[in-house]
């Protein structure tokens, strides 16, 4: 007897499709996206913020009129200040309008020392003398021929100093071993003055200590004012100053 086997039913196609699905392009998603502009912050929720700190936001408050400065402005300002500053201080001297020179040229006479009485606030005959020196002063004037000046610089803290009509000091001398300081002062334009002693065979009893050319200018001597137990010393001192055209006595 035979047996009928029954019909299996066919197996599934399971086989993959000869042609996939496309997948779309990465331009076509970027497409779609909505546009932002690359320095656009990125927004995020109030609910993700960090908290602000009290001090950090007391602290912009304070700072926000210095960033509100433009710095630039303020550091080319204060360079402009300085640099204005400095002009006028150099000017000053060539600006006034009455010099040191002019002030005591009715007052010096020529190539003569002048001892000047004490400093005191209503009897001074410049601005700003000390009241703890004594002065002699000369007005010195080469136009004759030069003019030898003389002083002795062996107390502590005397000086010597000549200045120029235009108020510049240009030749000093403090205390020194030397007694007796001698300054030759010749006319500026180095015109010829006649043959030295030296030269005529003779020998001079006065050898300076420096030569200085200047045409005009004002010599000051000044010594400290020791008191009234040196009154009299200082007075010898100041008088035995000398200021005077070569070739001549006092």
């Amino acid at each position: 007897m035979s047996m009928k086997i029954p019909k299996l039913p066919a197996p599934p196609n399971i086989s993959l499709p000869r042609k996939l699905p496309a997948m779309p392009k990465l331009g076509a998603i970027a497409n779609a996206l909505p546009a932002r502009s690359p320095s656009a912050p990125v927004r995020v929720p109030k609910d993700h913020r960090r908290p602000e700190e009290p001090s950090a936001s007391i602290w912009r408050t304070l700072t926000k009129p210095v960033r509100l400065i433009n710095w630039r402005i303020v550091t080319a300002a204060l360079f402009g200040v300085g640099i204005l500053h400095i002009v006028a201080t150099l000017a000053a001297p060539s600006l006034a309008i009455a010099t040191a020179y002019n002030r005591l040229e009715g007052v010096l006479p020529a190539n003569s020392v002048l001892v000047l009485p004490q400093i005191a606030p209503g009897a001074q005959p410049l601005p700003f003398m000390s009241p703890a020196l004594r002065y002699a002063m000369c007005r010195f004037d080469t136009t004759t021929g030069p003019v030898d000046v003389s002083v002795e610089l062996s107390e502590t803290g005397s000086s010597l100093t000549i200045y120029s009509v235009e108020g510049e000091a240009i030749y000093t001398a403090a205390q020194s071993d030397v007694a007796l300081h001698r300054v030759r002062i010749v006319p500026a334009d180095g015109r010829f003055l006649g043959l030295t002693p030296e030269a005529r065979g003779r020998q001079s009893d006065q050898v300076p200590s420096a030569t200085l050319p200047a045409d005009r200018g004002i010599v000051v001597y000044a010594l400290p004012d020791r008191g009234v137990s040196y009154l009299t010393q200082t007075e010898r001192l100041l008088r035995s100053a000398s200021c005077r055209l070569a070739g001549t006595r006092s």
